[in-house]
Order: C-alpha cells, then sequence, then structure tokens
C-alpha cells in the first residue's frame, strides 16, 4: 500500500509537471538544397547561407535601418584612408567556451590567402597590403597588412583605397573558423561563434540547431532550438507551412502572392540585387539583336502576372542610388525593325537558367520564350540546369543567353557594378572595357551622394545602352512566418538573423 501510494504521486508530479512545463516549439524553416559543407568560406551559392549567417559571426552585421551594426567588434574607425583600426568586444567566446580573439581573425584572414587552399572569396581581401602577392605566391604570409597588435585590435593596412571594406566585415564569408570537420566526425563538433551551434545532421532530411549560449548578443538565455529542412520544390515547402511542419516560408510562389498577401503571416521584403539576362559570346557580335531582344519584352505584363512590386525591366537597386530611374520599354516595331537588320541571326539559341529559381524561374523564362516567339518569331531553346551545372557551364560554355542572379555582398553601387569588372569571375557577360573599369574608378574614390550617384548611373547606363543585359527589376520576397515566433530579422541583403528569435508567450501553438 506504501508503494502503491508513492506511485500514483509519482504519476500525479509527472503529470503536473508536464503539463505546466510544455516544451517550446522549434522553429522550422527550409534550404532549397542540403549544404555540401559547412565551410563559410567554400560557399559556391546562397542556398545555405540562412544557415551559415547563423552559425558564424562577423565585426558587423548590416541593419537596413542603421546600417553596419556592431556583432562581435565595438567599432571601426579609419585612421587614414588607407589604415582601418578595428576593436572586437571583450570577452568574445567560441560555441566550446574558448576564447575568441584578433588572433583567430588574423589565422583566418591568411588562410583565405593562402594559395594552396583556393578559396572562393579570395576577391574580397586583395586590397589589402601585399594580399596579392602573397595569393600569387610571390610574397610571404607574414607580409600581410593585417596585425593584431592585442587580443580586441585587428590593423588594416590597405594598397588601394577600398572604401566598401568594413561592409566586407558584416559577412560570414570572412568570419573567423576554428575547425572544419573530417568525414568521421560528428556535425555537432562543429566549433562556432554565432547565435546558434549545430545538435545534429541528418543526411537527406534537416539539420538541427541548438542555442548556443557563449554569442551574448540578442535573445542569448532562451533562443528556442532551429531546426532548417532540405526541401527543393516551392510548392512543397508551401504544403508543409499549411501543415504547421514549417514555422518560416522563405519564398512564397509568386503564383500564391494574391491568395495570401493579405494574411497577417505575409511579408514583402525589399530585396537587394541585381538579377538580369545576360548574353554570352554567341550575341557578343550582334548589338541589334541584343536590342531587340530587349525592346521585345512586355514588362509591365511581366509585374502584372508575377504579382511584382518592382517593375521588370529596371535594374534592381534603389532609385535613390541614381539621377535617374533607367528602365527598358515595350517596342515592338523598333524591335522588329533592327532585328531584321541582322542578316547573320545565330541558329538554335538558347536560355539557360537555374533550377535553384524553383517555380518563378521556370514561369519567367517560359513567358519571355513566348513574348519572343510572338513579337521578333523568333525561337529560343530553354535549357534548365541543376545549379552546380548552371554555374560550371557558364564559365566554361556560356550559352546565347542566360538567366542569373547577383546577390551583392555590400549595400553599395559599387558592389552591383564590380559584378561586371574584368578581374570578378561574376563578370558572366563579359564586360572588357577601360570605359567601364574607369567608372568603376571613379565611383570607388566618389566622396559626395553626388558624385556617388553621377558615377552609379553611368555605370548601369553603359550596360544598357550597350544592351549587354535585360534587368529583372526590384526584387521583394514573399515570406509566410508563423506568428507564433518572434525576433526574426530579413534584411535586404537576404541575411536571415536568428539572434533575437523566441517563442511569443502563451502561443505555443502554430496558426
Amino acid at each position: 500500500m506504501f508503494l502503491k501510494t508513492i506511485f500514483i504521486s509519482f504519476l500525479i508530479t509527472m503529470t503536473g509537471k508536464a503539463a505546466s512545463e510544455t516544451p517550446a516549439p522549434n522553429f522550422k524553416i527550409h534550404l532549397s538544397n542540403e549544404p555540401s559543407n559547412l565551410d563559410p568560406h567554400q560557399q559556391k551559392s546562397s542556398a545555405s547561407s540562412y544557415l551559415l549567417q547563423n552559425l558564424y559571426r562577423n565585426i558587423f552585421f548590416y541593419d537596413n535601418d542603421k546600417g553596419l551594426v556592431a556583432d562581435l567588434g565595438e567599432s571601426c574607425k579609419r585612421q587614414s584612408p588607407l589604415v582601418l583600426v578595428c576593436k572586437l568586444k571583450k570577452g568574445l567566446q567560441w560555441s566550446d567556451g574558448s576564447s575568441l580573439t584578433s588572433k583567430d581573425f588574423l589565422k583566418t584572414y591568411q588562410q583565405v590567402l593562402n594559395p594552396n587552399k583556393s578559396f572562393l572569396r579570395v576577391d574580397l581581401l586583395l586590397k589589402i597590403k601585399n594580399a596579392t602577392a602573397i595569393y600569387k605566391g610571390k610574397k610571404k604570409i607574414t607580409s600581410l597588412g593585417i596585425t593584431a597588435p592585442n587580443a580586441t585590435t585587428l590593423r588594416f593596412e590597405f594598397e588601394a583605397k577600398d572604401p566598401d571594406f568594413e561592409y566586407n566585415l558584416a559577412s560570414f564569408l570572412l568570419s573567423p573558423t576554428k575547425n572544419t570537420l573530417n568525414p568521421s566526425q560528428n556535425a555537432s563538433e562543429l566549433i562556432v561563434n554565432g547565435p546558434y551551434k549545430i545538435f545534429n545532421w541528418i543526411p537527406g532530411q534537416k539539420i538541427q540547431l541548438t542555442n548556443n549560449t557563449h554569442y551574448k548578443n540578442g535573445n542569448f538565455s532562451k533562443r528556442p532550438s532551429v531546426e532548417f529542412l532540405f526541401i527543393n520544390e516551392d510548392s512543397v515547402a508551401l504544403h508543409l507551412y499549411e501543415k504547421n511542419e514549417l514555422s518560416f516560408l522563405r519564398r512564397l510562389p509568386s503564383l500564391y502572392i494574391p491568395k495570401f498577401k493579405s494574411r497577417p503571416d505575409f511579408h514583402w521584403i525589399p530585396m537587394l540585387r541585381f538579377d538580369y539576362f545576360g548574353f554570352g559570346p554567341a550575341l557578343k557580335n550582334h548589338p541589334k539583336i541584343r536590342e531587340a531582344l530587349t525592346l521585345s519584352l512586355d514588362y509591365k505584363e511581366l509585374q502584372k502576372i508575377f504579382s511584382s512590386e518592382g517593375t521588370p525591366g529596371c535594374p534592381g537597386i534603389p532609385v535613390s542610388w541614381l539621377k535617374k530611374e533607367l528602365c527598358y520599354e515595350l517596342n515592338v516595331d523598333k524591335a522588329r525593325q533592327i532585328f531584321a537588320e541582322d542578316n547573320s541571326v545565330p541558329s538554335e539559341l538558347k536560355l539557360m537558367y537555374s533550377a535553384l529559381g524553383g517555380e518563378d524561374h521556370r514561369r519567367a523564362t517560359e513567358w519571355i520564350q513566348a513574348q519572343w516567339q510572338k513579337n521578333l518569331n523568333l525561337k529560343v531553346q530553354l535549357l534548365l540546369r541543376e545549379n552546380k551545372v548552371f554555374l560550371s557551364e557558364l564559365r566554361k560554355n556560356p550559352p546565347a543567353i542566360f538567366r542569373k542572379g547577383v546577390a551583392p555582398d555590400r549595400p553599395t553601387c559599387l558592389a552591383v557594378l564590380e559584378t561586371f569588372a574584368d578581374w570578378n569571375s561574376e563578370n558572366y557577360i563579359q564586360v572588357k572595357d577601360p570605359e567601364y573599369q574607369h567608372i568603376l574608378d571613379k565611383l570607388s574614390e566618389a566622396r559626395t551622394a553626388q558624385d556617388q550617384k553621377s558615377s552609379c548611373t553611368q555605370g548601369v547606363r553603359f550596360l544598357m545602352d550597350r544592351h549587354l543585359l535585360i534587368p529583372t527589376g526590384p526584387l521583394h520576397f514573399s515570406i509566410l512566418a508563423k506568428k507564433n515566433f518572434t525576433g526574426w530579422k530579413l534584411n535586404s541583403m537576404n541575411q536571415l538573423d536568428l539572434s533575437d528569435l523566441e517563442v511569443s508567450p502563451s502561443q505555443f501553438e502554430s496558426k
């Protein structure tokens, strides 16, 4: 009888505890592809950026309203046009509790510039003193113009002016790293410095994150757990969101925007992008064909079809960066006239696009294909490629026409236009013109807002007047987010910050 009484009391106690301590739900989000690795310096696409942005942090973070705000750092000050000194916060820690100091940053920069490592974004450091010579193997790493005078100080000395460099220090692409995983290690052994760390990686299914309490910014004491699910179909992701199996839908297909945009969980997020349809080598010597292709598209119709906030045919950058808005407009008569003036139209024109863009990109390319058939009697073959194959073909054998997304790593016009600099590996339209490089040089030297606008306008006009590309217009992400989670932030650089994430009080059910 005594034992029975104890057992009943135990059941009552456990039942009461379970009822009063209902575990908080996980924040579930999806990625279009499973990451190939977790090294922030080896990322080839933006597919895993939402994950890596919350594992790794840098000196700054970019805020749409405040600009660069302190993250792992306190401040950066220019001692001269060629010298920048940054102060880190005191007491920084890695996720294993060990100290994070300026030497960790310096070690990472040295690794990025190692010519034997082939890091993808080494260009972010090439204006540092001796960086280019080091990367080419002509100087030793000890000559690099970055030093760590003490545990909380970094000193950068530049070879040439780099007015945007502080923005590089807001990117996880240059975040300090402590270890990389070998095939025999569990993902949970990865040591990071962001608001979350990896709890588990289930291949083919998901990556589970848990709160990194050693990252003291934001809601560090009670961030909920996060799950990144691998879902490559937007329609499947939407179905799971509606079944409450996702908390955050990062891309609502445009077909559904009219239905969902009046709901309280719908969000328009303006993005800083310069997406475009570019012309490859097959059309390099056919300026009239390129012009005809740009003038034979009904951009206003495309805007209506996709319920777009921005107008296609205009560059996807803020109008405030330009002296005047620059846009292409439909002119079928002129398009047909100049198209007929070229008697050597290349046969079998092909338009290639990446599967990473999902259903919306497929619909847009099919619409453009139909427009050129209707207005120019021109048949264009569509080629859909998995993203890695797409990028490989762009580099090795670009088609006549291709769709490319450009997500600048800095919120400046210079960052956008440098995409087409002669030294940039992303210059798929193969601009090789001293006049364009001169415009970039002027923009990098510009100090007043008026001079910046003038040079920015010249650069965009250079690309559009020569019909080197067709800009797809300002882009807004259509997001769905469950109301029982608050504190997430998505900026115009498409950087998702979950450091302030929390479950709303008394809202543990998703509705």
